[in-house]
Parts: C-alpha cells; structure tokens; sequence
C-alpha cells in the first residue's frame, strides 16, 4: 500500500485550535538551540563523539555514527538550528507542504505559514527519532515519542487524559506521519504502520 495514503492527510485544524487552547505558543524548530532534541531512552544522552586519535571501535553502546547521521540529516534538510520558521526548501518538503496545503484548503480552513512550520517540525521531529533509534520504528517509538516531544506537549493540554488524549494526539501524529513519508522515506511505511497500530487505519 502507498504510504502517502489521502487517510493519513488530515486538516491541520485540530492542531491550531489546540494551539490557541496553549496562549498561543510559538512552535518551535524540531530542534532546539544546540541542536539536539529529546533522545530516545535507549540512546544514552551523555555518548560523546570519540575525540582525534582515540580508539574507533564501536562498542555496543557507541552512537557517534548515530549522531552524525542526525547533523548529515539536518544539512540536508537545510533544517535551521537557531529556532527560526520552518519553510519547505527541498523538493521533497515543498511536495509535502503542497499536498498537505491543498487538503487543508480543500475542507474550507485556511492554510498559514504556521501551519507549514508546524508541519515540517513535526515530521522532522519523527525523522529526527527515526535516526537516534537507528531506524527501528515501531508502536512503542511512536508512543515514545509522542508521549516525550516538546512539540506535542504544546499542543495538547496536560490534562488531556485517556480517550481524548488520544483522540487529541491523532491528527497530529497524522500530520507527523504523514510529513515523514517525504522528508525520510525510508522511514515512511515504518511509520505508517505504527500509526495504524497505535490509532487504528
């Protein structure tokens, strides 16, 4: 089945209306001031890049490749680290943006550059924890995830609880999904059956 399923693309509605519910915070990048974002619990958050002339065997707990695949990922994203608006700049970003924008447009809402950089944070967010647990994407990193990210936090009140909360959580993590088809497709179908398990098709 085609991971860009039309499903998967709904309005980004709920989101804004959840936004304003939160004093209207700015979203942020997926990426905070020193470019890290909140790390995956099996991925220890004091590993260190092994300094010049060290030895360079990887231990089972070495994630230097990891972290070097996330900066190789991030310039190639052209993704902003100083916590600017997020713009679709790469074609496959403008793609998503495009569809996205036009199904949101399509129910009668209209589409704002909020909207784009919340998009794109939130799939880049998703493709950022692809890569810190080395592409091993399932339910449970999708519970994970958005149960730990700053951005969904923002999003949806604290108090949101149980049933609602998830009913909260999925049209975001849609989004999320959605956006990450395009900005890591090798990610992509990995995500999309997390999302069918942990929200149902």
């Amino acid at each position: 089945m085609n991971t860009r399923t039309r499903p998967l693309v709904l309005s980004l509605t709920l989101a804004a209306v959840l936004l304003a519910t939160t004093a209207c915070i700015p979203l942020p990048s997926p990426l905070g001031p020193d470019g890290a974002a909140g790390l995956p619990t099996s991925v220890p958050d004091d590993a260190q890049t092994p300094a010049p002339g060290e030895s360079t065997s990887v231990a089972p707990d070495d994630v230097s490749d990891v972290f070097a695949e996330r900066e190789e990922y991030f310039r190639e994203q052209q993704l902003p680290m100083d916590g600017s608006p997020l713009v679709a700049v790469t074609p496959a970003q403008k793609e998503f943006i495009a569809e996205q924008r036009a199904y949101v447009e399509q129910q009668g809402s209209t589409w704002t550059s909020t909207d784009e950089n919340l998009a794109l944070a939130l799939a880049g967010d998703a493709c950022e924890t692809a890569i810190l647990n080395r592409h091993r994407v399932d339910a449970t990193t999708l519970n994970t995830h958005v149960a730990t990210s700053p951005l969904f936090a923002q999003l949806i009140p604290s108090d949101l609880q149980g049933a609602a909360r998830t009913q909260a959580e999925k049209p975001i993590a849609s989004v999320m999904v959605f956006g990450a088809t395009f900005m890591c497709p090798a990610d992509g179908d990995a995500w999309v059956a997390a999302y069918k398990e942990v929200y149902g098709g």
